[in-house]
């Protein structure tokens, strides 16, 4: 069979040329290699043709995100995917559409209605925005990958393709200005590509735990910069049928700890003679989270607590909040392998451990804490592991 043709990008990157598909040029790094976590030759300083203005296509990041509006430039669209509709696209909306389980995050069965509601709601809103609708089809080919292991590779670079296109489609989306007509679609778009980046990070748990690291804290910083421009829209957002959703992720969020499972690392925060005020604060934040998210996992009465916002909710929600909820300096503490940091971490792989049955999470829990403990050793630090080594034994 022939190998269908691609467009050649002749001031492509290194990468995208040696794997033989057209390259976006943006800066500081291609979509692509952004997107499928490689090293593209535009950040290492490769010539490149100097008459070639920056792409507004790039990848998503802080720095683009944050400049965005004061740009001067036309956005241009960028080149559409060949052969934008065929029958892989059509396979992907249909296993969208008809599989129980791409959606479910670790919901109580009882959801399914709600969950069917929210994907009508989600494909009406692809139509008006198609960086959504890729992203539903690149989330739809990820699902794929890992239902089809003999066939993965092949769902997994379809979902980077589709993925990276709603990537360039929605950095010119954003240039606009978030209002009524758009706020929904943009924060539905926030949503799944955190999910997908998700499955995406927990995907290298075999990896070192240096690249675990340093993936998981790049799609945190991709899905808090989109989530970032969602938000800005709020007061709209709580006039828009997404209100029930919103109602309770806001009282989930901001719920005070009850439980005490992190109580000593709270204590070992405390006692660090190495961090400073604003490391030890940033740790706070990110173990209290923890205790909201086994509050939910660990309640007898998790239905009572999520009528009191009007909806069910899901007990699993900060095994996918926590990345982006918690202080960046705090990110920064785990991706420079700070050992409370590191200690804290492990006590968040118990989280994923309790949410193994969705299919983006699985054993990521157990193999995550496996990494952190090896890191640490049977050193001063192994002490603080023992509470979540002890989940991980039991179960």
């Amino acid at each position: 069979m022939r190998r269908r043709g691609h467009t050649k990008s002749r001031r492509g990157c290194v990468q995208c040329k040696s794997r033989h598909v057209k390259c976006d040029e943006g800066r500081p790094a291609c979509s692509l290699c952004i997107v499928s976590s490689r090293q593209c030759s535009f950040t290492s300083g490769a010539p490149a043709d100097s008459s070639s203005s920056c792409s507004l296509s790039r990848p998503i990041s802080p720095g683009s995100i944050a400049s965005s509006n004061t740009t001067s430039q036309e956005p241009e669209l960028p080149t559409p995917l060949p052969n934008t509709l065929n029958l892989r696209h059509i396979h992907l909306m249909v296993h969208l559409i008809s599989s129980k389980d791409i959606f479910d995050f670790g919901a109580t069965p009882h959801r399914a209605s709600e969950n069917s509601a929210a994907l009508t709601l989600a494909l009406q809103k692809g139509l008006e925005a198609p960086y959504l609708l890729y992203q539903l089809l690149a989330f739809s080919a990820r699902h794929l990958a890992y239902l089809n292991p003999s066939q993965s590779q092949a769902y997994l670079e379809q979902a980077i393709a589709l993925q990276t296109h709603g990537v360039s489609l929605f950095n010119i989306a954003q240039l606009s200005q978030v209002d009524r007509n758009n706020c929904v679609s943009f924060l539905i778009y926030s949503g799944i590509l955190g999910h997908h980046l998700l499955a995406d990070a927990l995907s290298l748990r075999g990896r070192p735990l240096d690249e675990f690291l340093a993936e998981y804290s790049r799609c945190a910083r991709l899905h808090r910069g989109v989530r970032t421009i969602a938000a800005s829209s709020w007061p709209l957002l709580m006039e828009s049928e997404l209100i029930g959703m919103l109602s309770w992720s806001q009282g989930y969020l901001t719920r005070e700890p009850t439980g005490q499972e992190c109580s000593g690392i709270t204590e070992m925060v405390d006692a660090s003679m190495s961090l400073s005020e604003d490391e030890k604060g940033a740790c706070r934040e990110a173990i209290k989270f923890l205790q909201v998210g086994f509050d939910s996992v660990l309640s007898s009465d998790w239905e009572g607590l999520g009528r009191e916002a009007g909806s069910k909710g899901n007990k699993h929600q900060m095994t996918y909040s926590w990345s982006v909820v918690v202080p960046p300096v705090f990110m920064g503490l785990l991706t420079d392998r700070r050992p409370e940091a590191l200690v804290v971490l492990g006590y968040f792989c118990v989280l994923l451990h309790y949410a193994r049955e969705t299919w983006q999470i699985r054993e990521a829990g157990r193999c995550i804490f496996q990494l952190v403990e090896e890191y640490l050793g049977d050193g001063g630090w192994g002490c603080w592991l023992d509470w979540p080594r002890e989940i991980m034994e039991r179960d």
